[in-house]
This record gives structure tokens, sequence and C-alpha cells, in this order.
């Protein structure tokens, strides 16, 4: 234990979690103090009737409301332009995001660019804001980002090859988080795994990092436990408790990395979205490797993490339960069919130093507990296109 260390854990999100939980939507926008309210989604949401149960609270609640539905995955600068053009010319004060980690990206970025002006990216990095951004009640309809509860979100910026910003603030995490696992009932399998698994990563990762705590990792743990146990049952049935657990496992994850930061793998992936991999598929793929890699580091706590996951032995070591969590992350992707190689015709080999070296200079590896460079990082990428299953 650090006795010289003093470290720090807040969440000002407001989170409700429950079946039905979406009726306490049009309550919460009012204690916002919103009156008029752009809802942020997207085509598949509002097609999918996902968005129809929000808008007879809304209006039972007597607040009107336009629609924002046009967010792309890994949504851009212009998108946020758009969606801050109809706030304003429509009258809203607030923003109500109903969707996965795309929406819910754009909704916050549209809230902070409404109340500061200028442009999104004036505001890459960290507390580059001046005002606080306008009232947020974010609901999710996937469970992977748990960008629902974070400081964070992504906006990629088109003028740099759609290269992800991160903008980060205290004030940016969501007013009202609420989680009702009835509106995960229309989402795809495959979108259910992907989601799970960037889920899954924040878990993992934020243990392998200089800024956990005891508490993150105890969250993490729990978060990992939930994942391993539901995320096939979530995807593949219409079990509702694992689709309900799965919901609370990724909005804890996101709790604990919150605070414990994450690592290579994100480092890694980010360089991957400027080939149009999704976040969630990328960092699935990259994360038994990143796991073997940590292993001198962080033998600790993936012998922790092998308690959770139900697959430690008696008599096992510490070396043998941390090589018994990475084999059982690899048991997970093989039991729902993900892959474990990065795909050649997606992302061409001959980018790895490239990648390489735009990953060592994001900020997740200076938290990694490994250090690695470029030629570290880049070998982990040769694992990646190699695959482990041979």
């Amino acid at each position: 234990m650090n006795f010289d260390a003093i470290f720090l854990f807040t969440l000002p999100t407001r989170i409700y979690y429950g079946y039905n939980s979406i009726n306490l939507a049009g309550g919460e926008a009012k204690k916002c103090g919103m009156q008029k309210i752009l809802i942020v989604t997207d085509k598949g949401v509002q097609s999918a009737g996902v968005i129809t149960p929000l808008l007879q609270v809304l209006e039972a609640a007597g607040l009107a409301y336009d629609i924002f539905d046009d967010i792309p995955e890994d949504p851009g600068t212009q998108v946020v332009d758009k969606g801050v053009e109809l706030l304003k010319r429509t009258g809203c004060n607030g923003v109500v995001i109903i969707g996965g980690g795309s929406p819910l990206c754009a909704g916050k970025g549209i809230a902070l660019l409404a109340a500061n002006g200028g442009s999104i990216c004036d505001y890459e990095g960290i507390e580059k804001y001046k005002i606080p951004p306008l009232p947020v009640v974010a609901i999710p309809t996937t469970a992977g980002s748990g960008s629902e509860v974070s400081a964070s979100f992504i906006i990629s910026d088109e003028s740099r090859n759609s290269y992800k910003m991160t903008i980060r603030g205290y004030h940016c995490h969501p007013d009202v988080a609420i989680l009702d696992p009835l509106l995960l009932r229309t989402l795809p399998p495959h979108q259910f795994i992907i989601s799970g698994m960037d889920a899954l990563t924040h878990a993992i990762e934020t243990m392998c990092t200089n800024q956990a705590t005891f508490l993150t990792d105890t969250i993490a743990c729990e978060a990992i436990r939930l994942i391993m146990k539901n995320i096939a049952a979530a995807a593949y049935t219409d079990n509702l408790e694992a689709k309900g657990e799965q919901l609370l496992a990724s909005t804890i994850a996101n709790i604990a990395c919150g605070s414990a930061k994450l690592g290579l793998v994100h480092a890694m992936s980010q360089p991957l979205g400027s080939y149009h991999l999704a976040h969630g598929l990328a960092n699935g793929i990259l994360l038994p490797y990143v796991m073997e890699y940590n292993l001198p580091a962080c033998e600790g706590k993936l012998s922790r993490m092998a308690e959770v996951m139900n697959t430690a032995k008696p008599g096992m070591n510490s070396s043998e339960r941390a090589m018994a969590a990475v084999a059982a992350v690899k048991e997970l992707l093989r039991k729902i069919d993900f892959p474990d190689r990065l795909p050649h015709d997606v992302v061409p080999k001959t980018e790895i130093s490239r990648m390489a070296r735009i990953a060592l200079g994001r900020p997740q590896v200076k938290f990694n507990l490994r250090k690695a460079g470029e030629r570290e990082i880049a070998a982990i990428y040769e694992r990646a296109y190699q695959g482990w299953r041979y």
C-alpha cells in the first residue's frame, strides 16, 4: 500500500435502475430545469420503436420536444454542429439522449457546444470549457460504453481523417442516467456482443492502470463477474435478468474507469477507428493480447480477476491464476464467436508502424501499468494480426 497516495472518487450523476424506470424521465428532466427538450438518438433506435415510451412519458409530463435522430456511428464535428443548430432554432434548453455510445457522445457534445459556442474542437482535452453544458438526461439502449455516467466523450474530427478527439470535464457527466433493461429487448445480438466486449474491456483495463485503487478494483471486479456470467444469455436469449445485469455491469465498469482511467487497449483501438472498425470490436480483439503483455506487471490483478471469473482452481499459484484469467477471456470469445484477429481486408498490416505511433501518443499509454514504447505496441498489433486460434 502506498501510504503517501490520496485518491479521489466522485460521481455526480444520479442513477436510476429498474424495469420501466424510463417513466422517471419526465420528472427528472423537469428537476434539471428543462422546458423544451432536444431528444438525441439514431435512426435504428427510432425505427425499432424504442423511443416511443420516452415520448409518451415526456408528453404526459407536459414537456415539448424535438427529435434529432441523424446520429451515425462515430459521430463527428458536423453532426454536433447540426444538432446545436436544431437545438437553438427550436428553443430547446436541455438534452435527453436515448441510444448507444454514438448518440450519447453526440448528445453530450451538443449540450457542451450549445452552452459555450465556437467549434467542438475547441474543447478537446480536459476542462477546456468555461460554461457547464446544458442539462443532460442519458438513457442507454445498449450495454457497452457506459457513457451515461462518464465525464468524457469522443467526437471524430473529419478534418484530421476522423481522428477521435477526447473531451473531458467534470460537468460533462450527465445529470441523470436512467437504466431500464426493457429498452434492450430489441438490441440485435451482434451489437449486444460488441457493446458487451467494450464494457468488459473497460472493467479489465481499469484494474491494470497506475491510477487504480481498492475502490475502483472492487467495482471493476463486480463488472467483470457480471459480464462473464451474462453476456451470452443477454445477447442470444430473451432473458431479461441477464440483460439487466449486463446493463448494470456496463455502467459500473465505466464508473470504475472514470476514476482509474484506461490503458493500452484503448490507446491501440483509437487508430483502428479511422478504418471504421467498431470500437467494441477493436477492443475485444485487442484485449487478450494486451492482457498477455501486461502479465509481468499485473499478475496480482489478473489473479484476482480469475477468482471472479470462476476460473481459478484450488492449488493454483498467483501466476497460474493470472494466466487462467487470460484463458477465460479467450474461452468467452470462443463461446460468443468473437473474432480473434484484426481483419487484413479492413486494416492493412502495412499500417502497423503508423498505428503504433498514433497509439503511443494517446494519453492512456501513460496509465498502463506495464510501460510500452512504439516497438512493444507494434509487436502487440503483430500478434493481433496473427490471431490466437491456431
